[in-house]
């Protein structure tokens, strides 16, 4: 009886993560543009424009070597090789979204300049996204293999297995990802505190948490997708 107990307990224990996960996997994007309309609409209490934050940040962390280009992609702000890519929404308004957004990117800037983390993310996506070529191929000739011919079984085990490296590798760089996501916001905060007021930093570390969260999101609907009750995503996007 108690082994009956111990089993159910741990398949409803089994189901409520399961339903956890899922729920980051399905929401948390929604739940990032949410914040970010809302943060969109609080002005900054801070006499600095954008422009002026990133000169500040440009002048006292990076000798003005820090370049930036204007986007037309709204969504599409990031930081890449000394350079700024910057929307021009996020340029001209003095809401807290654009201040955060400006100072997480300046983060991925520091963590540039003190290191190659950024550099070897960059190498294993690429490098991921080669061998992601090869998982359906892989997985499809393992299994014929494995059922045309009992001879053929362990190369068609082995091609699963490279199935499952790929599919681990291509958790452990998503993994990376939000390691590095994790470390630029909290340079972003340091930066913020340096012109806003300590009132206004706590919705800013809200609205980074919640970006980060869509990264956990991403990662989860890459472990979950076996169940099909995910949004589909790339393996290394």
């Amino acid at each position: 009886m108690n082994t009956t107990i111990l089993i159910v307990v741990c398949v409803v224990a089994f189901l409520l993560m399961l339903c956890f996960f899922l729920a980051i996997a399905n929401f948390a994007i929604e739940k990032f543009y949410d914040s970010y309309k809302i943060m969109e609409g609080i002005e900054s209490d801070t006499s600095y424009s954008p422009k002026d934050f990133i000169d500040h940040l440009n002048s006292k962390y990076f000798e003005g070597k820090i370049k930036v280009l204007t986007i037309s992609n709204i969504a599409g702000d990031a930081y890449s090789n000394k350079t700024l890519y910057l929307s021009g929404a996020t340029q001209a308004s003095k809401s807290l979204a654009s201040f955060s957004i400006i100072a997480h990117e300046m983060g991925h800037a520091l963590q540039d300049k003190q290191g190659k983390k950024l550099q070897k993310l960059s190498f294993l996506r690429r490098f991921g996204k080669i061998l992601g070529f090869f998982l359906m191929p892989l997985f499809v000739v393992g299994i014929i293999l494995m059922l045309i011919d009992q001879n053929l079984f362990y190369y068609g085990v082995a091609c699963l297995a490279g199935c499952v490296f790929i599919f681990i590798l291509a958790l452990f760089i998503k993994l990376k990802m939000i390691s590095i996501e994790k470390e630029a916001s909290n340079f972003a905060l340091k930066f913020l505190q340096e012109i806003l007021p300590e009132k206004q930093i706590g919705d800013c570390k809200k609205f980074l948490n919640d970006a980060r969260l869509s990264y956990w999101a991403d990662f989860f609907r890459t472990l979950l997708a076996w169940t099909f009750m995910t949004k589909k995503n790339k393996l290394f996007n």
